[in-house]
């Protein structure tokens, strides 16, 4: 390690390394199990967060290099404690499970009992391991009752036999455990267990973020290593009781029953086989907002309330296609141009035109350790496959309802005859895409309409919902943007946009300093694009180009001289950007 990366580590705070014991590591696993156990170290990419858990596959133990917050002092054993827990697994673990039909939280329930089950069974050979293990362990009972809280409970009580604890669906957990002693040498209890746990937490409507979720306690793995998912595919992280990350439900909602919670799905709408992000809550959701007078998020600041948008008539919908006909056909072109796809080079298969270098190198070292090497050792030059997922935002302030001069139509109007043929261009594209829309009236009552979800067709219901879109009130916009993103970070898709349509500048009667929710704005763009999620703006303000720079960036935004061209360049503009 250079000594300018390692003046970098030491003054991040303290923290422990795999270089200074790895050795010993390697010795300690080849004493417990009579073999060699391959270590790797793992090291978050540059900008990316820490690595905060250990993993492993059928070839190695991957380990952090470095261990944020643990004081070196410290470090030998956390690493010993992770090597032991990892590596009894692959000891007494079994085939990978499979997802199935499992929701999020009983993956992350059966991968607990797994855990528990396994170090059982080390502890039976080595219980000098429980020594170890345990004092990693800090639950305590009581406090609020959240999944995490819980979950580390009763990793406790599984393993720790003078543990008490006073929950009912702890208890129960290590009962069906104990009960099961005489079929530990079989994972198939872990998902038997697991999932009618799961199933128990769900009707506590606890909350659970499957994306966030961290294994307790630290010293245990992440476990990827015990499921078996389809190449390039990541454990599900969508879930009915899922609620959009960064909002919360106020306190006398935090009860509702699962027809209260989310709406019914109808089935000549949604695509066959498709996933898109939860149906449109009845009850509101708090988000912060950024006060730039003290820099701080004022935290659950804002409540909105998320809802299905009014039905109109479909066929005002399709006499704007017929009006546009010409325009369609241009489109069309231009559609075709932009879906040649790129030729890219697969990595890591079984077949293919030529060897990967990488993966051959990896595969003989294997050869020399001694362990079975990787077979897929070829590169195969492919089609790159359209991986994006587009969020229309309409902004359907009452200030949308003016007259445009010289068109016979309102701002809304014309918005609403650009989105339809926008649509009709992402349909023909074959990207996913949503179209939502928001006002507000004060931060008390931001009220988003869904027109059309991700996962379902753009039907007769959808152009329904576009054609009966109103105007009202204000845009309090920078909430909106929250709750836009926060559906969209759902989807497990390479590409994320935010494509926003507005006549105006953040604004809301109870924002009397003309800054203060500009400022916030601004904030929820950053944090999106910080995650992932690219936010465009379309203003439909000619005189907007000085407050539009500041909220959303140069090369961010557009704005559009004259309204009445709306529907002829806003389907471009998402042409070009999605290109």
């Amino acid at each position: 390690m250079s000594s300018v990366l390692a003046q970098a580590l030491d003054a991040a705070g303290p923290q422990a390394r795999l270089a200074d014991c790895e050795r010993s590591l390697r010795l300690f696993l080849r004493a417990l199990w009579g073999r060699p156990v391959e270590l790797k170290p793992l090291v978050a990419l540059p900008g990316g967060p820490a690595v905060r858990r250990a993993s492993f596959d059928e070839t190695a133990l991957r380990l952090p290099a470095t261990w944020r917050g643990v004081p070196p002092g410290q470090g030998a054993a956390l690493y010993r404690a992770v090597a032991a827990h990892a590596s009894a697994h692959a000891e007494f673990g079994g085939p990978r499970f499979e997802v199935g039909t499992l929701k999020p939280i009983q993956v992350a329930l059966v991968s607990l009992v797994e855990d528990a089950r396994v170090e059982q069974l080390a502890l039976a050979r080595f219980p000098g391991l429980g020594r170890l293990w345990r004092g990693f362990h800090d639950a305590r009972p009581g406090g609020a009752q959240t999944a995490t809280g819980l979950m580390a409970r009763l990793a406790r009580a599984l393993v720790d036999t003078a543990y008490v604890d006073d929950d009912a669906w702890v208890n129960k957990g290590r009962e069906l455990f104990l009960a099961a002693r005489e079929q530990w040498s079989d994972p198939g209890i872990s998902r038997r267990i697991g999932g009618a746990l799961g199933n128990d937490l769900g009707q506590m409507r606890v909350q659970f973020n499957f994306r966030t979720h961290v294994v307790e306690p630290a010293y245990r793995d992440d476990n990827t290593g015990l499921w078996h998912l389809p190449e390039n595919q990541e454990p599900p992280t969508e879930d009915a009781e899922a609620m959009p990350e960064g909002a919360r439900p106020p306190e006398e909602h935090s009860a509702q029953s699962d027809e209260q919670s989310q709406a019914a799905a109808r089935p000549e709408e949604v695509a066959p086989g498709a996933q898109g992000e939860p149906e449109a809550a009845s009850g509101p959701r708090l988000y912060p907002e950024w006060d730039y007078l003290i820099g701080q998020l004022r935290p659950d600041w804002c409540t909105l309330y998320d809802q299905q948008a009014s039905a109109g008539d479909p066929r005002a919908v399709e006499a704007i296609l017929e009006r546009n006909h010409h325009l369609l056909q241009r489109i069309e072109a231009q559609v075709r141009r932009v879906r040649v796809e790129r030729l890219v080079r697969l990595r890591r298969r079984l077949d293919g035109d030529t060897l990967d270098l990488d993966a051959c190198i990896n595969a003989a070292v294997d050869l020399r350790l001694g362990l079975a090497p990787d077979p897929r050792v070829h590169k195969l030059l492919a089609r790159d496959r359209r991986d994006l997922s587009v969020l229309v935002l309409l902004d359907l302030s009452r200030s949308t309802n003016d007259p445009v001069p010289g068109t016979g139509t309102t701002i809304l109007g014309l918005a609403r005859e650009a989105t339809a043929l926008l649509a009709e261009a992402m349909m023909r594209m074959g990207d996913a895409f949503a179209i939502h829309g928001f006002w507000s009236n004060t931060r008390r009552q931001v009220d988003y309409f869904r027109v059309k979800d991700f996962g379902h067709a753009y039907g007769d219901l959808a152009r329904g919902r576009l054609s009966g879109l109103q105007g009202d009130f204000s845009t309090r916009m920078g909430c909106a943007l929250r709750h836009a993103g926060a559906l969209l970070r759902l989807r497990q898709t390479h590409g994320r946009l935010i494509l926003l349509i507005t006549d105006g500048a953040p604004s809301d009667i109870d924002a009397h300093d003309p800054r203060y929710l500009t400022a916030d704005a601004r904030h929820a763009v950053m944090e999106l694009r910080r995650r992932g999620i690219q936010v465009h703006c379309m203003s439909l303000d000619p005189q907007a180009d000085d407050y539009v720079s500041r909220v959303f960036g140069k090369g961010h935004y557009t704005v559009l001289d004259r309204l009445a061209r709306l529907p002829e360049k806003l389907p471009l503009l998402y042409l070009r950007l999605a290109g």
